[in-house]
């Protein structure tokens, strides 16, 4: 589910700000961060969470070639300690679309079968909610 929404959001957000048109052009790279609350399931640990997220950095994230640089964060201390925070750089719009459909590619490739991506988005998905939200930025340079 984690997966599923996380790239519907992403696509969704593509497609809506494809129409907009910018006073000037863009000069800085583009930031895409989701934020994605965490559910803490009884049948689950941390253990198991760090290590699906390992696995799908290692397979995924870190073979994108694309991804001018990448950080996975979690809330760490404070009041609410739900937030799962996906921060992933680019250099163009147009490579936030190539980046997206490159993790799809990868994903499919290192879960090769659909039982296998199916293991892994039902062990990984329990892990949250559903909850979530995206923002794409520019940076300033």
């Amino acid at each position: 589910m984690f997966t599923k929404l996380f790239l519907s959001s992403f696509i969704a957000l593509c497609f809506l700000f494809t129409s907009v048109s910018f006073a000037q052009p863009v000069q800085g790279n583009v930031v895409v961060i989701q934020n994605s609350e965490r559910d803490f399931p009884l049948d689950g640990s941390a253990a198991e969470f760090d290590s699906l997220t390992k696995e799908y950095n290692m397979n995924v994230l870190d073979k994108n070639d694309l991804l001018i640089s990448y950080k996975v964060v979690r809330h760490w201390w404070g009041h609410n300690n739900r937030d799962f925070i996906t921060i992933m750089e680019v250099k163009s719009w147009e490579d936030v679309i190539k980046a997206n459909e490159k993790n799809s590619e990868l994903f499919e490739a290192h879960w090769n079968t659909s039982d296998k991506q199916k293991a892994f988005n039902d062990a990984y998905d329990k892990y949250f909610t559903g909850e979530h939200s995206d923002e794409i930025y520019q940076a300033i340079e």
